[in-house]
């Protein structure tokens, strides 16, 4: 894994639960913004999840970095499941995030999953901030095995 992926997951993760805390489940987050999660994700044979949605977003450009980063939650842990920059021109797209988590095992059936759509911009003194333009709130999905 690429240092940048590291920090990028890493990144994602604690941004999922502060999102968790900030925003109440089916929260809207900023209007003209919009964030799904597939009620399907997949898993692979060596415990690898993929999950997917679509968004959309229109902020400033320059106006700092918006990143898409979902989670899978089970006996009280969470698993950030990867992290992918955020494409803002006002138009929906597909997201598709894939990790490995490393301490659980997932098998295929329901798991509880979250995602949210997340900008980090600089605040006056220069302080990287997270401003939550949507958030798909922790839900049940299922896992299907991939072939």
């Amino acid at each position: 894994m690429r240092i940048k992926d590291a920090l990028g997951a890493a990144a994602t993760a604690a941004a999922l639960t502060a999102a968790t805390v900030a925003l109440a489940p089916g929260a809207a987050g900023v209007p003209g913004n919009a964030l799904t999660l597939d009620q399907t994700g997949a898993i692979d044979h060596d415990g690898t999840i993929t999950l997917t949605g679509t968004y959309r977003c229109a902020v400033p450009r320059g106006s700092g970095t918006v990143f898409i980063g979902s989670n899978v939650v089970a006996n009280g842990r969470s698993d950030g499941i990867g992290g992918s920059t955020a494409t803002c021109d006002g138009r929906t797209h597909r997201w598709r995030n894939t990790a490995r988590p490393h301490e659980v095992t997932y098998r295929p059936g329901p798991v509880r999953a979250d995602a949210v759509l997340m900008q980090i911009r600089r605040d006056r003194g220069g302080i990287p901030l997270p401003r939550f333009l949507s958030v798909a709130g922790v839900r049940t999905i299922t896992l299907v095995a991939r072939p």
